[in-house]
């Protein structure tokens, strides 16, 4: 019982690290979004896009040094593929969803990508959590 309980407890600082991390994308990724698409007058899918990339780079970092530390140090090549894989999985989920619904309702990009982000934040915890950011059993 008390491993259970122990579980649970580290799940929830885990997911709480990782909402920091995801709250700290959030204003990032929302302000270029908002400053491409408004002020420089880009196409909504490319800001998408732009601020996608952007987005995975500062997150892999932070998850993998503060959130999820599956290894002493960061090694992008070890572990970043799977890591864009997950990230390539939440994108294709959130690109459908906002071109679906901006082209058929014609609502205002910057609001419907403000309300897509919750359900990439879960695809994206659980992908990394029990997937590319795992810890490795280290058996020699």
């Amino acid at each position: 019982m008390n491993k259970i309980i122990n579980y649970l407890l580290s799940l929830k600082t885990e997911f709480l690290k990782y909402a920091i991390v995801g709250f700290i994308n959030l204003a990032f990724s929302l302000i270029i979004f908002y400053i491409f698409l408004n002020v420089m007058k880009m196409p909504y899918l490319v800001v998408f896009n732009v601020t996608w990339i952007l987005g995975i780079i500062l997150t892999y970092v932070i998850n993998f040094v503060w959130v999820f530390k599956p290894d002493d140090k960061l090694d992008f090549k070890k572990r970043f593929v799977k890591y864009f894989s997950v990230y390539l999985s939440s994108y294709l989920v959130n690109i459908y969803i906002l071109q679906y619904v901006v082209e058929n309702y014609q609502y205002d990009p910057f609001w419907v990508q403000f309300f897509i982000l919750p359900l990439v934040v879960l695809i994206n915890f659980f992908g990394f959590k029990y997937w590319a950011l795992k810890k490795m059993n280290n058996k020699k």
